[in-house]
């Protein structure tokens, strides 16, 4: 696939240079992380999904990309007893030494409009009045800055995030854009008069940026104003075959979006099987090509100076895949990361994870 890389440089005016003075090559700017979502519905999976957190990085990721509990938060009323105690678990989860990135979101599962509630289950149907609500709703505005504030104080997090790949809302419901950055902008600058030290930041999808750059570049570029990150969400492998096709500005392109502003991968991956059925079409993927992408991934974070890189699951999720997300309406996409782990399905490691700890064991700087 050809990537448009002179409509980039229309998108971007400005680029990014390196330092003139390096850090010492025997450390790292960046933290390593992966979020805790587990390879199997057992409590041993959840226990080694926080294993591999505190041994193979040093930075928790929490995605609350469930739903918003919109009616709890807007009455001031408990959360269910299922979120209230999933919460409570990640909260008291935080290795000595780890920092932690916390991301929630405003935006649906499938990016084309207002996040889903959250209670007894994930993404469940929104019920009157918020099923008629717009982003920029003023209840909608004063509820999520509310939720964000409560989270904050609950998590302590280094990072936060309040939207996931929020620029694909731009390409699926263009019409509900402008809505949604009223709501970026409010959230951003409340949370930041409040928060002043807290980097706070939206998620961009790069690979939806990629595929349509005339109309995604500026959309993008508008939300940048209200983040304080670059932070990227990035698959590559659903455009190119093997890591050594991704063109070389791939993410380099993507930090000068924003002069000035760190860089950070928000989650990545690249699977080391081929992704099949019931994913639209086939992927190839290798414990080789897995093992390139994340040597090319940390040497381009390190060249962008990045603040954090997440690989999104530490083990493959095979086991959940057959008891849980093959039969849901969410399956086609679902597979595409379910063999991503550093780790395979039955817990071996797999040859990237040697590459990622030999830039873990770097000290930070």
């Amino acid at each position: 696939r050809w990537m448009p890389v002179l409509a980039l440089a229309v998108v971007v005016s400005t680029s990014c240079g390196k330092s003139s003075t390096s850090p010492p090559v025997d450390s790292r700017p960046f933290r390593l992380g992966f979020t805790d979502f587990p390879s199997a519905a057992t409590l041993e999976a959840v226990a080694d999904a926080k294993r591999v957190i505190a041994a193979d990085g040093d930075l928790v990721v929490y995605h609350l990309d469930g739903g918003i509990p919109w009616q709890e938060e807007a009455a001031g009323t408990a959360y269910h007893p299922r979120f209230e105690s999933q919460l409570t678990e990640q909260a008291a989860f935080r290795p000595s030494g780890h920092g932690l990135y916390l991301v929630v979101n405003a935006v649906s599962f499938g990016r084309d409009g207002l996040a889903e509630h959250v209670g007894a289950s994930s993404q469940e149907p929104l019920t009157p009045p918020w099923d008629g609500l717009a982003f920029d709703d003023t209840m909608v505005v004063r509820v999520y800055r509310q939720y964000c504030e409560r989270m904050i104080a609950r998590f302590r997090p280094d990072w936060f995030g309040y939207a996931l790949e929020a620029n694909v809302v731009a390409r699926k419901s263009p019409a509900k854009w402008p809505a949604f950055l009223v709501l970026a902008e409010s959230v951003y600058v409340g949370l930041k008069r409040t928060h002043p030290a807290l980097p706070v930041f939206a998620t961009i999808q790069a690979e939806n940026l990629y595929e349509d750059l005339a109309s995604n570049g500026p959309a993008t570029l508008q939300l940048l104003q209200f983040c304080d990150l670059v932070a990227v969400s990035s698959y590559p492998y659903v455009f190119y075959d093997t890591p050594a096709q991704v063109p070389a500005n791939y993410l380099s392109g993507l930090a000068a979006l924003a002069p000035g502003k760190r860089f950070a991968i928000s989650e990545t991956g690249w699977p080391a099987e081929t992704v099949t059925a019931p994913y639209p079409i086939d992927r190839p993927g290798s414990p080789a090509a897995q093992d390139a992408w994340v040597k090319r991934l940390l040497a381009d974070s390190e060249s962008a100076n990045g603040a954090f890189v997440t690989w999104f699951l530490g083990r493959d999720y095979d086991s959940l895949w057959v008891t849980h997300a093959q039969g849901t309406p969410n399956a086609p996409l679902v597979r595409l990361w379910r063999d991503i782990g550093l780790y395979e399905g039955g817990g071996a490691a797999r040859p990237a994870l040697a590459s990622w700890k030999g830039v873990q064991a770097r000290p930070l700087h």
